[in-house]
């Protein structure tokens, strides 16, 4: 069961709605009441893994506790290593290997359900810990409804101890009006995002194009990588939209995801806005420790050098973060070579104008796209070949059956409405009082469109990561 499905968003999140305000009356009964919930719907997803949830955050709170914060983090980083990058490991080291007649075994546990979301919200409790912008979690349960937060776990957006559990002692007993009608609008436009834009984009990726064999030519190149662009940003962003909708309708706030990130007009205003919880993850706990470790050690006149590995190793990892793949690392360090690139530019004091900036980032952006979204060397080399025309144009026939393809008009919509500016939830929360009944009326039809028109079986795409 995932949030863009029948079963959740027909059964589990109207009982459990109806449930929680109709049976639990103190926010301490509210908060176990989520953590039991938070369980349920993680063994929905896989059972077998309820145990490493719980006991990681049963480790993590303890080690808090005794201050053995370095365990801590350990204990968390070998998890992940173990269930997400361990086969990775083992199949590089085995092409080494292979030489001398030695082969490792690979393991097969499987991915628990939004395992890198969880262990971050782990380590940067921890750090927060450690460095005294937040005390120990006083109450076990309470840090343990926080970890497996049901609305956040598959694919966040991550937060931080202080702001999310620190509203679990302040859970209202009745739902405001305004809360109320801003999580149904944050709901409403995350389903549309996902069941109407970005899945009907997905059928056409998930078809022909998935293969080497399936296209060729400069303009059914750029289809694919555009239609991708597009798919992953309504895709996720619908996702972060329904979480941060839910979870408003039980009374908890968690922090901004996106905020029209194809408007920005270079690369660091770019994570500024793309995926903002795992950016502002990584440069308080990753990008500003290695960036003053590196300024330490090699002195204040290589400062610009210090900013430039601190972008490269903190971009790469990023990049790793999203999967065991050699694309997207690759993918990640050049989000790093662009961010690098963007602050050599900016120490020139020339700055480009916004029809100028815009257009070069997009195009940059797209073009890293094609690293994240290729499965294999093969296909990123006759990917980039395609692109960059030496596969010819491409037919006529395949541009005839492009411009035929039903995921076209989603395209077409999505792009337009990704420019517009207004492709963000929380810039169409109008809270006057005189709109609100129509406004209400539109996005429960846009809801009850998107319910038809869903499709069974489909994950968010951000959930493999």
């Amino acid at each position: 069961m995932n949030l863009i499905s029948h079963e959740f968003l027909l059964l589990f999140l109207p009982f459990t709605f109806a449930a929680y305000y109709w049976f639990t009356k103190t926010p301490r009964q509210k908060t176990f009441f989520l953590l039991v919930v938070s369980y349920l719907f993680y063994s929905l997803a896989g059972l077998k893994f309820v145990p490493v949830l719980f006991g990681l955050s049963l480790a993590t709170y303890a080690l808090a506790k005794w201050n053995k914060f370095g365990w801590g983090v350990l204990i968390n980083l070998a998890a992940l290593i173990l269930f997400k990058y361990w086969n990775f490991g083992v199949e590089n080291l085995n092409l080494i290997f292979s030489a001398f007649g030695a082969k490792m075994n690979l393991l097969n546990f499987g991915l628990p359900l939004g395992l890198s979301f969880f262990i971050f919200k782990h380590i940067g409790y921890l750090l927060d810990v450690q460095q005294k912008r937040c005390a120990p979690a006083a109450d076990f349960w309470t840090f343990a409804a926080f970890s497996a937060y049901f609305p956040q776990i598959s694919a966040g957006p991550i937060s931080g101890y202080k702001d999310t559990a620190g509203q679990f002692d302040a859970l209202p007993n009745k739902l405001s009006g305004e809360r109320l009608y801003a999580g149904l609008i944050f709901l409403s436009m995350g389903m549309a995002k996902k069941s109407l834009i970005a899945n009907s984009i997905g059928l056409l990726l998930a078809g022909k194009f998935n293969s080497i064999e399936g296209f060729s030519g400069f303009f059914p190149a750029w289809y694919l990588v555009i239609a991708y662009t597009a798919q992953l940003y309504f895709d996720f962003s619908g996702y972060t939209d329904m979480a941060l909708g839910v979870s408003m309708l039980f009374g908890v706030s968690l922090p901004p995801n996106f905020n029209n990130p194809y408007l920005a007009t270079d690369p660091a205003g770019f994570w500024n806005r793309w995926h903002i919880s795992l950016s502002t993850w990584f440069r308080n706990y990753l990008f500003n420790p290695l960036s003053r470790g590196f300024l330490k050690s090699w002195g204040s006149p290589k400062r610009e050098q210090a900013q430039y590995a601190a972008n490269l190793i903190t971009m790469s990892l990023i990049g790793l973060w999203h999967g065991a793949g050699w694309g997207y690392i690759l993918w990640g360090a050049y989000h790093g070579l662009l961010l690098n690139f963007h602050a050599w530019w900016k120490r020139l004091n020339r700055p480009l104008p916004v029809y100028i900036g815009r257009p070069i980032l997009l195009f940059s952006v797209v073009l890293g796209w094609a690293l994240f979204m290729s499965p294999n060397f093969a296909y990123l080399n006759h990917l980039f070949l395609q692109l960059f025309g030496f596969g010819g144009l491409g037919s006529l026939d395949a541009l005839k059956a492009l411009s035929l393809e039903s995921a076209t008009p989603a395209l077409i919509f999505g792009l337009a409405l990704a420019f517009s500016g207004f492709s963000e939830a929380a810039a169409l929360t109008d809270e006057s009082n005189g709109r609100r009944v129509w406004q209400m009326a539109l996005w429960g039809a846009l809801a009850i469109l998107s319910l038809l028109f869903l499709q069974k079986n489909i994950q968010f795409l951000y959930v493999q990561f």
